[in-house]
């Protein structure tokens, strides 16, 4: 998951007006040096001064620009440690442009100012920021999504929550794997280590359906090739083979789904070998039912098991217990296929849905960044002081 953060051209526009101003302030300056010198060297000071400010205000946006945990920093109530280069010292400072308090987690209007105190001259710039991310489960409910478990809980959280439906939290088997490392874009998110660590989601009749798919981010951290791990995974009843599964074998995706109990190597839908690289976010998507199993690797079709038209369920209630999903760990891909196996690296942004996605729909959800953050500025926001 990469980030891109983007300006709406304002930075550009403040950089004419910049050069605009220092052209006049020079014409200013020639004609009162004709009067007097003091005020011809204050001119000149104020030039610099205002140069000096400008810079260091784009200095100060590229900053917020590049800072993947910016909502953090801003916290600071600073965007840079003070400075000073040759005659002039810069300084920074931001708060929440709704309150004038310094920004909580919650803030995403930001007032930042820049100030330059250049000999005799103060000089200041002050901007409006506005930081937005993607609203991914937007982008999920128009594809009819049933469950979301997003996998952003800081560290220790006992639950997985479930975003549409709360008596569906899944729950983290060893809470210190929940926000134990961070994304590209620096969302947290789970690192999981062993077939110890999952998250035990309970089955409900949401997840009992004919046709299906689930979406999901992950970055393996296993660098060995030939080693299985699992991402996803529940079993047709205790001590059974498993409903569904998805696995990592030499670095190729499989999905499996059987709904009788049985298990049969004919239910697999399994991706070329080196489908995926180690240590890089990759989106996953398997989808079942009537137009047989699929499995897409970043929005492509890796694999296709059009003789597979089986559902997605567990043994009923009353004949020992519905089984649980499994997130972070499934089972081996063998004719037992209930050994537990679990995952090396990390999830986020699990989605369940009750229909079999088509592959348009899937190419555009591989193209959306879950935690993609843009950073903007306010229009009409810019002001320059002197003193």
């Amino acid at each position: 998951m990469i980030c891109s953060k983007h300006h709406h051209g304002s930075i550009y526009l403040i950089t004419l007006i910049t050069v605009a101003a220092i052209v006049s302030m020079v014409l200013i300056g020639v004609r009162l040096r004709l009067a007097t010198t003091g005020k011809s060297q204050l001119v000149e000071q104020m030039s610099e001064g205002n140069t000096g400010v400008l810079d260091a205000t784009e200095y100060a946006l590229q900053k917020i620009t590049d800072d993947v945990d910016w909502n953090t920093t801003a916290q600071t109530g600073v965007v840079f440690a003070d400075f000073t280069l040759g005659d002039s010292t810069y300084s920074s400072s931001v708060v929440d442009a709704a309150t004038g308090l310094t920004p909580t987690v919650g803030t995403t209007n930001y007032r930042v100012q820049v100030a330059s105190d250049h000999n005799t001259v103060h000089s200041a710039a002050q901007i409006e920021v506005f930081c937005s991310k993607v609203d991914y489960l937007a982008v999920l409910n128009k594809l009819g999504v049933v469950h979301y478990w997003p996998l952003n809980e800081v560290r220790e959280s006992p639950q997985a929550l479930d975003e549409l439906y709360e008596n569906h939290h899944g729950t983290y088997l060893v809470p210190t794997v929940a926000g134990a490392a961070t994304n590209d874009e620096g969302a947290l998110v789970p690192l999981f280590a062993d077939a110890n660590d999952s998250i035990e989601v309970p089955w409900s009749g949401t997840l009992k359906t004919n046709n299906g798919s689930i979406s999901l981010w992950m970055n393996l951290t296993n660098e060995s090739k030939f080693a299985t791990t699992s991402l996803l995974g529940a079993l047709y009843k205790s001590g059974g083979k498993a409903s569904i599964n998805i696995s990592i074998w030499n670095f190729g995706v499989s999905t499996y789904i059987c709904d009788d109990g049985t298990f049969s190597y004919s239910n697999f839908a399994t991706s070329a070998s080196d489908a995926i690289a180690p240590n890089t976010w990759h989106h996953i998507v398997m989808t079942w039912g009537n137009d047989g199993l699929f499995t897409y690797i970043d929005g492509v079709e890796a694999a296709r098991n059009a003789a597979n038209t089986m559902q997605l369920t567990t043994e009923r209630a009353n004949k020992g217990g519905e089984q649980p999903l499994y997130i972070g760990s499934g089972y081996l891909l063998t004719p037992f296929m209930n050994s537990v196996k679990g995952f090396d690296g990390s999830l986020a942004h699990v989605a369940f849905f009750t229909s079999q996605l088509r592959p348009a729909e899937i190419a555009e959800l591989a193209a959306v960044k879950p935690d993609l953050s843009g950073t903007s500025i306010v229009e009409d926001s810019w002001v320059r002081v002197f003193e």
